[in-house]
């Protein structure tokens, strides 16, 4: 029987690579897979740029968005504008508004609650920092407008007093002319134990006019600071303290935003304030209470740049470089008188 033998058009049918179409495929999978990483690796570093850009713009615009928030509402004329440099305010902010309901004597008044449910009025509110905490040693002021003797208005003033305690009272403002009727009552008041910031009035000898009466408008204020200081990191950040009245100092400042550019004494520093006056005059930083009097309005430049290198346009020759950028605000005052 004879064997069989695979003739030689089957062999040809079967298939292969060479030594040189293994090679080959090599080279062009390894230029294709250097095209695609190149190209990735671009994407990777034009998105690490833009969240860089991004989180910098961030911090410039909350820079921006905070202050203008606390400068709106100053008084300079009323001294609420302690401190004004170049990269630092010290400044009395507004923390709430109230109406008085009941003078109590002595060195107490009763504000009203927060909300009437008779009325469904707020007549009382606290603002972003929040009721003052009466067991703490931040530095509150009160301002309580005293109608005085006159029937005009040329001898009325704000007349300042030291906050020493807050608290709740269910039984005050609850006959008339205390605003609430019967509706309201179970409500808390705010109960303010002052002390006055003055000489004795010389009508009454004690802290409170005898012209400061049911319905007066109040004010109350505390004294903090905004500056441009280094953190331990090495980066200049925009910080925020409160004055701790018993320490006669400010505590450690906090963060508020940043990094911004460093402080340089000059007009490239990282946060920068200008002063003037009604007239558009430039007020010097460091004025004194005098000048601080006159600010009418308060410009606010802000400076940041990308903790890395970024690839944008406009560089020449496409180089790497930190990305700067900076938000000005103007600020006017809206109390002046």
């Amino acid at each position: 029987m004879s064997r069989l033998m695979p003739n030689v058009s089957e062999r040809s049918r079967r298939h292969g690579m060479t030594l040189v179409e293994i090679l080959i495929s090599l080279v062009l999978l390894g230029i294709v897979s250097g095209v695609i990483m190149r190209v990735v690796m671009r994407q990777q570093r034009f998105y690490q740029g833009v969240n860089q850009i991004i989180s910098q713009r961030s911090q410039l615009r909350q820079a921006t968005s905070v202050l203008p928030t606390d400068l709106r509402s100053l008084s300079s004329k009323g001294n609420d504008i302690l401190v004004a440099s170049d990269s630092s305010m010290e400044i009395m902010v507004e923390v709430g508004i109230s109406v008085v309901c009941e003078v109590i004597g002595g060195d107490q008044v009763a504000l009203l609650p927060e909300k009437l449910k008779s009325t469904d009025q707020t007549l009382t509110s606290w603002f972003g920092y929040g009721e003052p905490d009466p067991t703490g040693n931040q530095d509150y002021t009160v301002y309580i407008y005293n109608d005085s003797s006159f029937a005009g208005n040329e001898d009325d003033r704000w007349q300042p007093f030291m906050l020493n305690k807050i608290y709740h009272d269910k039984t005050r403002c609850i006959t008339p002319p205390g605003f609430a009727t019967i509706t309201d009552v179970g409500l808390d008041r705010y109960v303010l134990q002052l002390k006055s910031s003055e000489a004795p009035d010389p009508v009454t000898g004690g802290p409170l006019s005898q012209y400061i009466g049911v319905g007066a408008p109040v004010r109350i204020l505390k004294r903090v600071r905004y500056k441009l200081y280094q953190e331990t990191d090495g980066k200049w950040y925009l910080g925020y303290s409160e004055y701790d009245r018993s320490a006669v100092s400010y505590q450690n400042l906090s963060p508020v935003s940043g990094p911004f550019d460093p402080y340089t004494g000059s007009g490239g520093t990282g946060i920068g304030f200008r002063y003037y006056d009604v007239d558009g005059n430039e007020i010097a930083s460091g004025a004194d209470a005098t000048n601080r009097a006159r600010i009418a309005r308060i410009d606010l430049i802000a400076r940041a740049r990308t903790s890395a290198n970024v690839r944008t346009a406009g560089i020449q020759n496409g180089a790497d470089q930190q990305y700067r950028d900076s938000l000005a605000v103007s600020v006017m005052l809206r109390n002046r008188n």
